[in-house]
């Protein structure tokens, strides 16, 4: 059953290349339920000048980032898409929900701690420290009801969920407190090479991350280099074997079959064999999303798409912050 007085919200960032992990995490989950819920996906680019970058390397990685999440199966016909910067509303509530936010919230945040360890001589941009709150408006202009995320991004909306009792306590009933929604399988996909830490797109060597326009060859290259462990059991134990548990994930995530299943099938045969499944498996999704892609590279499609998008989102976003500033005694 439909649940249309739901909403979901999800926010991509055009940073680069995207993952796999990304694809896995958050990506599929969104594809497979926006037909379940008013769905919304907007490509963040404000959250993309919290550090320099050149205009036009901006403009192309927008319109890359759109196609290939439309190349992953998000679709115009049931999900609004739009840039966030195309709606104002997400400025003017980040500014506010800044004032709701306190600075030891903004430096417990997992991104602004692992940058301030390795920024230079010129210290961190205060973009990045307070993004956060420009992030909860984000979700809370469109009353979200859960938000698809990665376990790397779960600290993100529980900080919305607490902006939002706090305004509500200040100010009276204004916003709807979001839910987070991590998949049970493929919540956070590792490194190839360093089953230790995630699948990250700033991968220095790359063996490790597998993109979603890699060269097929090389994708099978990289998954049949995938640290593994001196066993050739082929059994899901996150502490003991990591690696082989990553790639146990991988398959489950995409085929939709479960770990025990998968446990039993490979029983008595050994990493060789499994590593090519795996393979097997993997090229064949990159290879549909790899054509789709090409067909949505188009700038005039997605500025069609993204600015019929934007006209439907600001409806529901002026009407937030209206209720906001009514709140707030702005009006």
């Amino acid at each position: 059953m439909k649940e249309q007085e739901k909403v979901m919200l999800t926010g991509v960032r055009p940073s680069g290349n995207i993952t796999l992990g990304n694809y896995l995490g958050a990506i599929k989950n969104f594809v497979v339920r926006q037909s379940l819920y008013k769905s919304y996906i907007f490509v963040a680019d404000l959250h993309a000048i919290t550090s320099p970058r050149n205009p036009e390397e901006l403009r192309n990685a927008v319109n890359d980032c759109m196609a290939m999440y439309l190349a992953c199966g998000v679709d115009p016909n049931q999900t609004i898409i739009f840039r966030q910067s195309d709606v104002l509303e997400h400025g003017v509530l980040g500014f506010i929900m800044t004032f709701q936010t306190h600075m030891g919230e903004l430096s417990r945040m997992t991104q602004f701690k692992l940058k301030s360890q390795t920024c230079g001589k010129h210290g961190i941009d205060t973009g990045l420290f307070v993004y956060p709150p420009l992030m909860s408006a984000d979700i809370l202009l469109y009353n979200t009801s859960i938000v698809p995320v990665g376990l790397d991004q779960q600290q993100h909306v529980e900080l919305t969920r607490d902006l939002a009792q706090r305004f509500n306590r200040r100010y009276g009933d204004t916003f709807k407190e979001p839910d987070v929604y991590i998949a049970p399988v493929g919540n956070k996909i590792l490194n190839l090479q360093n089953p230790t830490e995630k699948m990250n797109k700033s991968d220095g060597q790359n063996m490790g991350t597998i993109f979603l326009m890699d060269d097929l060859k090389l994708v099978r290259k990289k998954i049949m280099a995938a640290v593994t462990d001196s066993e050739t059991v082929i059994h899901f134990d996150e502490e003991q074997k990591p690696g082989i548990s990553n790639l146990i994930s991988i398959l489950s995530a995409i085929t939709g079959e479960d770990i025990p299943s998968i446990e039993k099938r490979f029983e008595g045969r050994g990493y060789g064999d499994f590593k090519r499944e795996v393979a097997d498996v993997v090229c064949h999704l990159l290879e549909k999303i790899q054509a789709n892609y090409q067909k949505f590279k188009n700038p005039e499609i997605l500025d069609d798409i993204l600015n019929d998008g934007a006209k439907k989102a600001r409806i529901v976003a002026s009407e937030t912050l209206e209720r906001a500033k009514l709140a707030l005694g702005l009006k």
